[in-house]
């Protein structure tokens, strides 16, 4: 039986049980439909379309998760909108084994693990674990970004046994949490050791069969410095474009600014003489590199909608899209603990 409050407008929540706990229903509903619309997509495309993988991203990409924040109560509306519906509407775990949104999840994740892991409340941390065991899976599978899925289950695992006192959800929650984290951290090395692994010979292109300014432009693109170093480890050829200082001066640039760069770096020195990649060092010693993702959730100014920037969302206005990203720690900022 569904529980009404006082006021008519607030009425309770109204729960099912699942074969995972209890749920709120209206949550559970989504759920349900989501997997349903999926299978049946698959179901037709391979009854119907030849070219399957083509056709399969052209249709994929209509579905448009997005959910509808409320700023604030009114008379009429005493829900606000809470962190756990908008990872159900918004579908963190699709977007977890995502490559292009890996690294907001995981940022995201990792605020709320590392900071508010007390002050979350059962069922936000109910979809957490769930999220980050299917993460867990994935990465498992596809063999990618293991060392950022591994350092966010140690800090997982280091802050549930540092609030394991003041936990407040279910003590089995707990438990089982701790053993998917073990079990990863026993796991990650083989993982690791499989991606080192020599390749097959099919036949195919390889990256260092391609030329060294294609090779140059690629390494560019890496955002983070110690793949560039790891890179730079496999063999001399890619060891030579590593070390190159127009690579470390275009990375200094691209993650600070003229005038952290200038704490390091005087404009009077000869150009030959610098060494970049030591700036760079120093930079990132004191400054932190800059945060990049390739997807990210904004939020819109006509129709309240939080969505992801690359998918879109259906705004009902007809004025221009005036649209605000969100970094992982303005998007947690939106929502009360």
């Amino acid at each position: 039986m569904p529980y009404l409050g006082r006021d008519w407008r607030s009425p309770g929540d109204e729960w099912v049980r699942t074969g995972k706990g209890w749920e709120k229903l209206k949550l559970w509903r989504v759920k349900v439909f989501e997997n349903l619309n999926s299978h049946c997509l698959a179901r037709i495309l391979r009854m119907a379309l030849e070219e399957w993988d083509t056709c399969y991203d052209d249709l994929h990409n209509v579905h448009r998760p997005y959910i509808r924040y409320i700023r604030a109560t009114s008379r009429e509306q005493k829900v606000l909108t809470s962190i756990s519906e908008a990872f159900v509407h918004l579908d963190m775990s699709t977007a977890g084994k995502d490559l292009r949104r890996f690294n907001y999840v995981n940022k995201l994740l990792k605020l709320l693990v590392c900071d508010k892991i007390a002050f979350l409340s059962g069922a936000v941390q109910k979809h957490i674990f769930g999220i980050m065991e299917e993460m867990v899976s994935d990465v498992i599978r596809s063999q990618n970004n293991v060392t950022e899925m591994r350092r966010l289950v140690n800090f997982a695992a280091r802050s549930l046994n540092e609030h394991r006192t003041d936990h407040i959800a279910e003590f089995t929650l707990f438990i089982s949490s701790l053993v998917i984290f073990v079990c990863f951290t026993g796991i990650s090395p083989i993982c690791i050791f499989l991606i080192y692994l020599q390749r097959k010979d099919d036949g195919k292109l390889t990256f260092t069969d391609l030329p060294e300014e294609c090779r140059r432009h690629i390494i560019t693109t890496l955002p983070d410095h110690m793949d560039i170093l790891h890179l730079g480890q496999t063999n001399a050829s890619n060891n030579h474009i590593v070390n190159d200082q127009l690579l470390w001066k275009q990375m200094c640039f691209f993650h600070f600014n003229k005038r952290q760069i200038l704490n390091f770096h005087n404009q009077n020195d000869d150009e030959s003489h610098t060494d970049w990649k030591y700036i760079y060092k120093r930079c990132y010693l004191r400054f932190g590199r800059r945060e990049t993702y390739a997807d990210m959730l904004a939020i819109c100014r006509h129709c309240n909608n939080i969505f992801w920037q690359s998918l879109g969302h259906p705004c009902v206005s007809d004025l221009p899209p005036k649209c605000k990203v969100l970094s992982p720690e303005e998007f947690i900022g939106l929502f009360q603990f």
